[in-house]
């Protein structure tokens, strides 16, 4: 600590030769006298104007005190800048010989200084002297031809403090009452005015001496305009170790109130506290053990440790914030409270935090936070150039439902004409704001890896969902993404890329075992389906707001529902009543169930601008066979389609009787209508379908007796044909016969002929 002893040396030197001018001229002059020449000296020497209005005393022994009063002091020939009503000290004389200096009281009474820098950031306290400097010791000029090296300097100074030994020195108190400061600053277009008390005793080196001080300072422009005012008071005792140039403060309380307009809430009221603070300058480390802030019901304590401040700063820190209502503490600072469905919500906090870095990193682990219900543990490393993070969080046991407003539910006719029109308002804002802030994740880039357990969003239950994520210049890809919810399993890759014009969703899930209904319900309030589901495809959807998202969606999917149920429509009872209305019967609906269970249901999904349709959609059941394709809308929250349905029939009701060859039909069934219709009305029969499906039966029928009786007829024709063809068969057969033995006969009686010409001959 160079400087304190270059001061100490400086003080010691000033007080000795000061103590013996006063011992001389208080024997044969009277001070007052020499007011004229004292001017003179200081306009001359420093160009410095002197106002001595007041008396001049002294006493001389065993105290060497001096008194001035009613003083100013000028620069050149500017406005005072120093003025004060009075200033008085004591010296012992006798300490002196021993190279001691004793004062028992230095007091300063109404000092009021006026600083100010001008425009081209000239002070008034900056005044050229015939050297070539200026009041703070530097040259006037904006550079010199000669550098002495820092190190060289130090070096210098270091060897001259080791070979002078510094004076004791021992302040009994040292006063400063009412001191009046104001700085105007027209660069800045600032204005400063502050009043301040200090008062020092027994200062002694290398021993802690109570330090106390208090001070009002406002700050506005040049016009007064906006003002911040503030009051603190400081109580600390202080030590000053010159070899070792080292300080030290313990027992540091600092109270402070801040009043302004532009505060949230005025006045801030703060109070900081330390055990010790410990400065080493040749280390150039810095120790705060046992610090405290605390301001509206938060408090906060921490242990810093900072080295090579000024070269290369590195710290570690220890923070603790106690347990706290951040409700509370928002209404306090007058801050809108979000609205949360739950008033219970964000009522208690709190958190802990150990941390240490330099100027290219920080590194803070672990991290402990407890907001309500919710713990969070993390871990977080950032370099700083370029901005860069790697950051991993686990936490259990959070409801963010319990942090969102609380939803509009429609009214008893479906519709959201709402609980109240700010509300609808309200939503309606919502729902056209931009959903992904754009310009904040264009600036993300690192990393991101978290695993949370008993996760409840939008209703949804999340046992576990655990992901890795990487953020670089608007591209946010999340690989691989795991969530265990409704006794399944969600694996996922999904990526957001906002680097264009619009920001582009590509997500490719695969879904394991998940019960679809309680998942429904949970988050979209719909019990239409249930079952476990399987589930594989790829989606895409471009845009910022909901509604953009979903008509944009498109992809492919491939699903398949075990051991489900379509709930609130029973297919069976829908096609038995179309047949009880084709044959103008009446059926008792009562004796069905609810539902529809199957055994699967597979259907893939093709999704074209939020449209999924479904061709070769198959539902497989003991009693039941469907096969379906339509729409189902997205963004109109609505569906259209056709299912066919195979049934054996029912025997709960005679009016749903059916034959072997209505089995073999597929009667059609129209599902049409909004999600928020019920599920009992949204599927009907056909009736057109299924009159055409009976009229053909009757036709078919129709055509079989007409080919039966034509093929009879044909049979009987065939038969006639074949009757008289055997007749004429049998007739031709006959005169065949007849006719062979007639030639035979004519042979024979040819032959005999022949031997009796022949026995004639001979």
């Amino acid at each position: 600590m160079v400087w304190i002893k270059r001061l100490s040396l400086l003080l010691a030197a000033v007080f000795a030769i000061i103590a013996i001018l006063l011992a001389y001229v208080m024997l044969f002059v009277n001070p007052n006298d020499f007011k004229d020449e004292l001017k003179s000296v200081a306009q001359e020497k420093a160009n410095v104007t002197l106002r001595l209005d007041g008396d001049i005393s002294w006493s001389f022994f065993p105290w060497l005190g001096l008194s001035l009063e009613d003083i100013g002091v000028a620069l050149g020939t500017d406005a005072e800048i120093v003025q004060f009503d009075r200033a008085e000290f004591g010296l012992a004389i006798l300490p002196l010989l021993e190279q001691k200096i004793q004062v028992n009281k230095v007091s300063l009474v109404n000092v009021k200084a006026r600083l100010n820098k001008d425009a081209q950031g000239q002070g008034n306290w900056q005044l050229e002297t015939a050297d070539g400097l200026n009041a703070s010791g530097s040259t006037a000029s904006a550079s010199s031809d000669t550098t002495i090296p820092a190190s060289s300097a130090q070096t210098n100074d270091q060897n001259d403090a080791i070979n002078k030994k510094l004076p004791d020195i021992q302040l009994d108190e040292l006063r400063i009452e009412n001191a009046q400061v104001e700085y105007r600053d027209e660069q800045a277009n600032q204005l400063i005015n502050a009043t301040l008390n200090v008062q020092l005793n027994d200062v002694q080196w290398d021993k802690a001496w109570p330090m106390v001080m208090d001070i009002a300072v406002t700050q506005s422009d040049l016009q007064g305009q906006s003002p911040i005012k503030a009051k603190a008071s400081l109580n600390a005792n202080l030590a000053v170790f010159p070899e070792r140039e080292f300080l030290s403060l313990d027992s540091l309380v600092l109270s402070a109130d801040v009043e302004s307009a532009a505060l949230p809430t005025s006045p801030m009221n703060a109070k900081l506290s330390a055990v010790k603070v410990d400065v080493d300058l040749p280390q150039e480390n810095v120790l705060i053990d046992g610090l405290n802030l605390s301001s509206f019901g938060v408090n906060l304590d921490a242990k810093i440790q900072a080295y090579q401040v000024l070269s290369e700063p590195q710290f570690s820190a220890v923070l603790s914030v106690g347990e706290f209502n951040p409700r509370y503490l928002l209404t306090r600072l007058k801050l809108p409270l979000p609205e949360m469905s739950d008033e219970t919500a964000m009522t208690k906090a709190r958190a802990n935090i150990t941390v240490e870095g330099d100027m290219n990193s920080i590194t803070a682990q672990p991290i402990s936070i407890v907001l309500d219900d919710t713990s969070i543990e993390a871990n977080a490393v950032v370099d700083l150039s370029p901005l860069r993070w790697d950051v991993k969080v686990a936490g259990k046991n959070m409801n963010l439902d319990r942090y969102l407003p609380t939803p509009i539910e429609a009214n008893e006719n479906g519709s959201k004409e709402a609980i109240t029109d700010a509300q609808i308002e309200e939503q309606v804002e919502t729902d056209a704001s931009d959903l992904i802030p754009v310009e904040l994740i264009r600036g993300l880039n690192g990393h991101v890896g978290m695993t949370f357990e008993g996760l409840t969003v939008k209703k949804l239950k999340i046992d576990k969902i655990s992901l890795d994520s990487s953020q670089q210049n608007g591209l946010v890809t999340v690989s691989p993404l795991n969530v265990a919810l409704y006794k399944g399993t969600v694996s996922s890759k999904a990526s957001l890329d906002v680097r264009g014009k619009t920001p582009i969703l590509d997500v490719s899930p695969a879904i394991d075992g998940v019960q679809i209904q309680p998942l429904l319900v949970d988050f979209m309030e719909m019990d239409k389906i249930a079952g476990a589901t399987y589930l594989d495809g790829d989606l895409r959807a471009k845009g910022n707001r909901i509604d953009d998202l979903m008509s944009s969606l498109q992809g492919d999917l491939l699903v398949e529902i075990k051991q489900g149920a379509l709930v609130g429509t029973n297919l069976t009872k829908t096609v038995c009543e179309g047949i009880a209305a084709v044959n103008k019967d009446q059926l008792n609906a009562e004796q069905f169930g609810p539902d529809t269970p199957f055994e699967t249901m597979r259907f893939p999904a093709h999704i074209v601008n939020g449209r999924v349709s479904t061709p070769g959609l198959k539902i497989s059941s003991a009693g039941i066979q469907v096969t379906g394709d339509g729409v189902v809308s997205l963004p109109d929250s609505s569906l259209n389609y056709q299912a066919n349905v195979s049934v054996a029939g029912s025997a709960l009701d005679k009016a749903c009787r059916v034959n072997e060859k209505l089995t073999r039909l597929a009667f059609p069934i129209v599902c049409k209508g909004q999600f928020s219709d019920d599920p009992a009305g949204l599927c009907r029969p056909d009736l057109k379908g299924f009159a055409s499906l009976f009229a053909n039966i009757a036709k078919e029928e129709l055509t079989l007796k007409l080919d039966k009786e034509k093929a009879e007829l044909k049979a009987k024709a065939e038969a006639e044909k074949a009757r008289l063809q055997e007749k004429a068969d049998a007739e031709k057969a006959r005169l065949k016969a007849e006719l062979e033995e007639k030639r035979k006969a004519e042979e024979e009686r040819a032959k005999e002929k022949l031997k009796e010409k022949l026995k004639n001959l001979f």
